[in-house]
């Protein structure tokens, strides 16, 4: 794959994805995601993680803007379920803080075998001298472990620590719908040089993936609004599914 066959595939996938609504969780939830992301860029121990992931980025699609995104849906998951529950101010913000951490460290280990597992031990040693309760740095490892996809996740004994695991796993998966397809998919396809022609060949499994993915969200907020990213991103992915065999093909490959 070229330099300007990638550029040109990324520019389509763009194209494409502008002429779809914006999923209904950020709409509904704006006040919401101004929260989180003023939370997110104003807390020392959130920027200290964000230097951890930022002396760690792989260029593989999985970064620091993929885990940004995660922590600040996750924060505003968080926030919904917390409100639900009657708890303070205070205590919800105590949770995105968690929850964001979480989110910026999840992906350390991208690249490793079982990598929510690493992800999850990487995670335990960075923050063994952060100032957090015990329980809480318990909370964000186990989170971490849990975030893998098609893996049975280990259910954890405390309800804020579960809402963390839930929210966390629940924002990752939001990145499989329109932005599956306009950003990961072409950072992981540049970083390891494949070809388009593979790219298009996989295109029909790597779909049938994300489309399981809809009936794996965890939290009520999860459950109500992750559906419509992934369903979304399908859309997408038809479209482009089938202008990539137009553009990269031979004629004799699109009979």
């Amino acid at each position: 794959m070229t330099a300007d066959d990638y550029r040109q595939a990324r520019k389509l996938a763009e194209q494409i994805a502008g002429t779809f609504a914006v999923p209904k969780f950020n709409i509904d939830f704006r006040a919401e995601r101004d929260l989180s992301l003023r939370i997110l860029h104003s807390d020392p121990l959130l920027e200290r993680s964000r230097r951890v992931v930022t002396e760690r980025e792989e260029n593989f699609g999985h970064g620091l803007r993929h885990s940004e995104k995660v922590a600040v849906d996750a924060g505003v998951i968080v926030k919904k379920e917390i409100e639900r529950q009657g708890l303070s101010p205070d205590q919800a913000d105590r949770h995105i803080l968690l929850v964001q951490l979480a989110s910026l460290l999840h992906d350390v280990c991208r690249r490793m075998p079982e990598h929510a597992k690493q992800g999850a031990t990487a995670a335990a040693e960075i923050l063994a001298d952060f100032p957090l309760q015990e329980v809480e740095r318990e909370w964000i490892v186990q989170s971490i472990a849990n975030h893998e996809a098609f893996v049975e996740p280990v259910p954890l004994d405390n309800s804020s620590g579960q809402l963390l695991s839930d929210a966390l796993y629940d924002a990752d998966k939001f990145r499989w719908g329109p932005d599956n397809f306009v950003e990961t998919l072409w950072d992981m396809i540049s970083f390891n040089d494949v070809p388009i022609r593979l790219v298009v060949a996989h295109f029909p499994k790597g779909m049938e993936g994300i489309r399981r993915i809809i009936g794996t969200f965890r939290s009520s907020i999860g459950k109500q609004y992750g559906p419509e990213f992934i369903e979304i991103g399908l859309a997408i992915g038809d479209r482009l599914y089938d202008q990539l065999r137009k553009a990269f093909l031979p004629k004799d490959e699109n009979l």
